[in-house]
């Protein structure tokens, strides 16, 4: 990050590096470019060599070089190492909420990330919609997912293992509609599932 408080005391880790950590496993989930598109409307011009500072949509090339970077590093490590690309998830509003201003946005991003690995082996796309009307966020840390996001960002992992041959089984999950479902009691197991305020508890019920 330009901003070295956005950092802390951690140092850089280098591509390399993080490609000879992840040697030997199965699958590794990079979720690394969701801030990228935010560090042009909040870093110094002197971040872009004094140049215009892009918006966010413009980024994506950046983001793309890097997420390609990382990707071929693994692979030239571990070609057997199966890489799944996280999609960056909605942006808040009145701290809870999915912000339905900005979608349109964050879907453009997404898809030209997308694009740009879509003929890298050995790699898959994953999704992260979240649903609007459902309190999604964190309180005390701004921005980021609480339980519910992080229980669709892991269903919607898994389902891409499975789906990608990585899993031999995965979670029987209802269609779409079901992700903003509420009504937690009344559902059947695959839409309690999918369903990102509800769970399946311990004696199987939703």
């Amino acid at each position: 990050a330009c901003k070295e408080k956005w950092r802390g005391n951690v140092p850089i880790v280098p591509v390399s590096a993080l490609a000879r950590g992840v040697q030997g496993a199965d699958v590794v989930v990079l979720a690394n470019f969701v801030n990228d598109a935010r560090n042009a409307l909040y870093c110094p011009h002197d971040c872009y060599g004094n140049a215009s500072v892009p918006d966010a949509l413009n980024t994506t090339a950046i983001t793309a070089a890097n997420v390609l970077r990382t990707i071929r590093a693994i692979h030239a490590q571990d070609p057997a190492v199966t890489v799944l690309v996280l999609a960056r998830y909605a942006d808040a509003k009145q701290v809870l909420y999915v912000n339905n201003r900005t979608l349109a946005r964050v879907e453009a991003i997404n898809a030209a990330v997308r694009a740009s690995i879509q003929d890298e082996p050995n790699t898959y796309w994953v999704d992260s919609a979240f649903p609007e009307g459902v309190s999604m966020f964190q309180t005390l840390n701004g921005g980021h997912a609480n339980c519910r996001g992080d229980k669709v960002m892991a269903s919607n992992v898994i389902d891409a293992m499975f789906r990608h041959r990585v899993l031999a089984r995965g979670l029987e999950l209802g269609d779409a509609s079901c992700l903003a479902r509420t009504d937690c009691a009344g559902l059947a197991l695959p839409c309690c599932q999918r369903a990102a305020a509800c769970y399946v508890d311990g004696s199987g019920t939703c």
